[in-house]
């Protein structure tokens, strides 16, 4: 969460009373409770849809699977994701095993129908991980533009699943 502070990025908030897609400043988030209190931080891939994907994206193989634990970041500029991979490239206690970037413009976003993030897969090696014996698993950090990140809302992501369905991954 350092690296979104230092790097002004966001995350999207519970909405009270369905006033759409929130979204608050991590720094902000940390000098105000009630903000803090709203982050939305993701929920882990529900077991159903990590079977599914085991099998149909990585025909069997469960090491492959590595967003089982993961959280969005959301940004206002590229600038701000560039400076956010200096942060986690800095960090010592990263262990960075994989950056998915969707924004390259050699990306082909027909795959992703038109969806684009950059992805990091990580690990986090320090005391408490260690203790807990948790250092080696993977978790999934997805940096993503803000205009992006309004299209993966419900009906953009129910859109992407029945898409991904059709294709079988």
């Amino acid at each position: 969460k350092d690296w979104a502070r230092v790097s002004n990025g966001m995350f999207g908030l519970n909405s009270i009373a369905r006033r759409g897609l929130e979204y608050a400043y991590w720094s902000e988030a940390l000098t105000k409770k009630e903000l803090r209190n709203r982050v939305a931080l993701a929920k882990l891939k529900r077991p159903e849809r990590a079977i599914e994907k085991q099998l149909r994206s990585y025909q069997g193989d469960a090491s492959r699977l590595v967003d089982i634990c993961r959280q969005s970041v959301v940004y206002a500029k590229i600038g701000d994701i560039v400076r956010c991979l200096e942060e986690v490239t800095e960090d010592t206690e990263i262990m960075l095993l994989r950056v998915k970037n969707r924004l390259h413009h050699g990306y082909d976003a027909n795959a992703t129908v038109g969806y684009r993030d950059v992805q990091l897969n990580l690990r986090i090696v320090n005391p408490e991980t260690l203790r807990l014996c948790v250092d080696t698993h993977v978790c999934e950090v997805q940096l993503i533009l803000k205009e992006f990140a309004e299209k993966k809302s419900d009906q953009g992501h129910k859109r992407y699943v029945e898409f991904r369905n059709n294709l079988a991954e």
